[in-house]
């Protein structure tokens, strides 16, 4: 595992004591040596250092031994020796060891000193003389204690006082340790990953007021073991080195542990590859690197675009800087840096997201550039710059690309190249951006400058025409946005009239269907043929967010009806109910009910005082018996309910859906976490009870609809697998906050969940680490989640026969048609010869001329001939 990603200092010493415990041989100590050398590059860890330091001792015996274990301690105190908090025990342990050294040299009781063995004695004193000097410069904890030890120790060996220059730097270092003491505290107090960051950036930015390269980044190292997983801090930590220090070995070393902490950030993987090259790499380092990032799995194409830019600019690079006798390699190396590029984006990135990361084609341009530029070989950057306008008309549309091309003739190729993109352009770019005016004003101002007077005019004309087309389409687009801001407004105030006889009585004479009393001060409309008014306002039909009210107008007398009696072709739209008061009626709403008992819901004579503690209950099982008692029981916890009203159709059946009121408003917030609650198997809906005539915007989908990256989607897993399966595989890799199985209706699993950790970075980990992994004997899929966007009701809308609208519901579900006025009959596909009336409106039914025959008006009696006919 250490080899695919970096391992905690916990890890480390689990490890290093198990094998300690079985090593004999000398080749088991050097695989434990081999083991230490590895773990002390992953973190910074100051245990691991001082097992290495105690593990030395056993060296001492050994020829240059002595001089191994200084190495290894002089190596741990550049690493820890300056940790505020851990860097004391190293140093405490180099002075044990040196200390011990010094034992072995005394002379036994008795005996008297060689001269050599003096200098020995005198030199280890020295060298610990020094150690505390070192120790005592750099701010630690507890440096007062030390400095009392140090007191003892040199008036034991030494005669005099304490040396100045010691004096003085212990008390700078104290003096900068009272003032990180605050910092370390807070940091120490930090009880969560957010504000420890918060902590370690405060402690940063104070030790880059010391300009201490070493302290800078001992701190960094401290923040990076404690949020490994945090590419921002990865980017600051190499920003700072890069710019610092000249060391490739350190730099290096750095950035290769980077891409092994968070191989998802891009951006990281470009500041390898810059460090590699400005440290001198070879290519095949290059290469290797190149395709471990590739492998490395990225979630969106944009980054994927980004490593492939930053592997051509490389490319680029080395290009300009070889030698004119390998120029015909470096060339070959650069059209396969952009012909990889470009392939891999096109085949492999766009088949995984759909885009290629990329919708300014600015690799292709870069490489068109490249070959006219570098390569000399501007038909090789024609070809590539056609071949993207050819492949993809969204780019014909993109003014950015054509000015690249027009810039790239400009530069590289000749006048009448660069005219004809322009022309090209000037037709083909957007015209509710600004593109296509641009591209105007640039060919008259190329022309100008570069043009005769006939090829100014020619293009005074093109741009003309073509400026004239934008204005009608910018107009047109103007005016349709003003008349459907005018009909809605309309709509606000449309009454349309219906009379109780015109669904019961249909006269004989008339040939033309049901009238409809157009009042102008109601619903003005333009003078045009009855006929056609009829069918545009039959076929008309108002957003569902605004009000339509039903106004019976004046009745007819008993002369004006006609005596014959006449069933209609047609219902009254749902929700009529007829009436012989002078009064409006609304229709029901969208979760209204429609039910002719006022007992069930009666929403008109409800107060907004009652409302506000009523919740909406939908999904309820028609088969559940006992609804109100179970519902009662369920929400009962939650607060005193005080009315259950269970919503039912015309005919009394119960249409799976209620409002539960409450006493207290306070216990509706209660209520609504009962969502996907269970009753007999089934998940209850529990939403606000809002009315979405009055507040069409209301967001009932109470999760997020855009990218979510610390959230998973997985997708194939077996309808039979449970929460606590989906929870015991993916809490293997990281903190998890919620998991949530999408069920249907009827509370079967779909075969979907969603995975929300406390992080991105853990949700980053579990996406490599699970995604087409076995469960439950099926292989799942995973990816961020990036659901599409709901659509607005008003902006989902479907076209039906007839002319009627269908469109999405505001709460669950899709919504029914709310008025069709179209027969069954006229809906079913007949014969050729029966093409009258089938699939198309009533009124083209009766106009619609016949292969072969002249146009015949239809009477009452032929249409309703059409109804018998199946």
């Amino acid at each position: 595992m250490a080899k695919v990603f970096p391992l905690t200092q916990t890890l480390w010493l689990s490890w290093l004591e198990d094998e300690q415990k079985f090593a004999e041989s000398e080749e088991e100590h050097e695989q434990i040596e081999e083991i230490f050398e590895t773990a002390v590059k992953d973190y910074l860890c100051p245990e691991v250092w001082l097992e290495y330091a105690q593990y030395s001792i056993r060296y001492v015996k050994e020829k240059d031994g002595i001089e191994k274990i200084r190495s290894i301690m002089e190596r741990a105190l550049s690493a820890v020796g300056l940790h505020v908090i851990q860097g004391s025990h190293l140093w405490e342990a180099y002075r044990e060891i040196e200390n011990a050294i010094l034992m072995t040299l005394q002379p036994a009781p008795g005996s008297i000193c060689t001269p050599e063995q003096n200098d020995q004695i005198n030199h280890l004193v020295e060298r610990i003389g020094t150690l505390f000097s070192r120790q005592l410069a750099v701010p630690l904890m507890n440096m007062e204690s030390t400095m009392t030890e140090y007191i003892d120790w040199y008036k034991s060996s030494q005669d005099g006082e304490i040396p100045t220059s010691v004096q003085r730097s212990y008390e700078k270092a104290l003096k900068i340790l009272e003032e990180m003491k605050p910092l370390e505290e807070a940091l120490e107090s930090a009880d969560d990953d957010t504000k420890k960051l918060e902590a370690y950036q405060a402690c940063i930015a104070f030790e880059k007021k010391s300009n201490d390269p070493a302290r800078i980044q001992c701190i960094y190292e401290r923040a990076i073991a404690d949020n490994c997983l945090n590419s921002e801090l990865w980017v600051q930590y190499l920003t700072y080195l890069v710019r610092t220090l000249k060391s490739s070995a350190i730099v290096v070393s750095v950035h290769d542990r980077s891409v092994r902490n968070c191989p998802w950030t891009s951006e990281l993987w470009r500041m390898y590859l810059h460090a590699l090259e400005r440290h001198g790499a070879p290519h095949e380092k290059l290469e290797s690197v190149l395709e471990e990032a590739l492998a490395a799995g990225f979630s969106s194409p944009g980054d994927y675009s980004f490593l492939w830019q930053t592997w051509c600019d490389q490319a680029r690079r080395c290009y300009c800087a070889g030698d004119d006798k390998n120029k015909d390699e470096l060339a070959r190396l650069l059209r396969n840096a952009f012909d990889r590029a470009t392939s891999h984006l096109l085949n492999t990135v766009y088949t995984a997201f759909g885009e290629t990361g990329d919708p300014d084609y600015s690799l292709w341009c870069y490489w068109a550039r490249c070959e006219a530029q570098y390569l000399d070989n501007m038909l090789k950057a024609r070809q590539i710059m056609d071949q993207v306008m050819q492949d993809n008309a969204e780019a014909r549309r993109n003014w950015k690309i054509w000015l690249e091309y027009f810039q790239l003739e400009r530069l590289h190729g000749d006048i009448e190249h660069a005219r004809s993109v322009l022309r090209h352009a000037a037709q083909s770019s957007a015209a509710d951006d600004g593109s296509a005016e641009s591209a105007c004003l640039y060919l008259i101002q190329f022309e100008r400058e570069n043009g005769t007077l006939d090829e100014l005019d020619d293009a005074m004309k093109k741009v003309e025409s073509r400026l004239s087309k934008v204005q009608k389409r910018k107009e047109k687009v103007a005016m349709q946005i003003e008349e459907k801001k005018k009909r809605w407004e309309q709509n606000g105030q449309f009454q349309k009239k219906w009379n109780k006889q015109d669904w019961n009585v249909k006269s004989e004479k008339s040939p033309n269907k049901r009238k409809i009393n157009k009042n102008a001060a109601d619903h003005p409309v333009p003078e045009k043929k009855a006929r056609m008014e009829t069918r545009k306002e039959d076929s008309f039909k108002a957003p569902s967010s605004l009000p339509i009210r039903f106004v019976k107008p004046a009745s007819k007398t008993e002369e004006d009806l006609p005596k014959t009696k006449v069933k209609p072709p047609f219902g009254p739209p749902p929700g009529f109910k007829p009436s012989t008061e002078e009064e409006p009626f609304a229709p029901p709403t969208a979760q209204a009910s429609t039910s002719s008992e006022p007992k069930h819901d009666d929403r008109l004579e409800r107060t907004p005082e009652t409302e506000a503690r009523t919740v909406f209950v939908s999904n309820i099982g028609y088969e559940v018996e006992s609804v109100e008692d179970k519902l009662r029981k369920i929400f009962s916890p939650c607060g005193t309910v005080s009315a259950i009203r269970l919503v039912r159709s015309n005919k009394g059946n119960f249409r799976g859906f209620a409002y539960v009121e409450f006493q207290d408003e306070l216990v509706v917030q209660k209520a609504l976490e009962l969502d996907r609650q269970l009753l007999e198997g089934r998940p209850l809906f529990v939403s606000p009870n809002v009315d979405k005539t009055k507040q069409p915007d209301f967001k009932v989908f109470k999760y997020e609809t855009g990218m979510e990256r610390h959230k998973l989607f997985v997708s194939g897993l077996s309808f039979k697998t449970s929460e606590e399966k989906v929870r015991e595989v993916f809490s293997a890799h990281g903190l998890l906050k919620t998991v949530r199985i999408v069920t249907a209706r009827n509370g079967k699993s779909k075969g979907l969940a969603y995975i929300e950790y406390e992080n991105e970075s853990d949700a980053s980990q579990a996406l490599i680490k699970t995604d087409q992994l076995e469960v439950d004997g099926f292989q799942i899929k995973v990816a961020i989640s990036n659901p599409p966007a709901r659509k607005r009701p008003s902006e989902d809308k479907r076209r039906v026969l007839g002319g009627g609208d269908r469109t999405q519901a505001a709460g669950r579900g899709r919504g029914r048609t709310q008025l069709s006025m179209v027969p069954r009959a006229l809906q079913k596909s007949g014969s050729k010869k029966d093409d009258v009336g089938a699939g198309i409106g009533r009124e083209d039914a009766c106009d619609k001329d016949l292969p072969g025959e002249k146009k015949t008006q239809m009477s009452n009696k032929d249409f309703s001939s059409l109804f018998s006919r199946n």
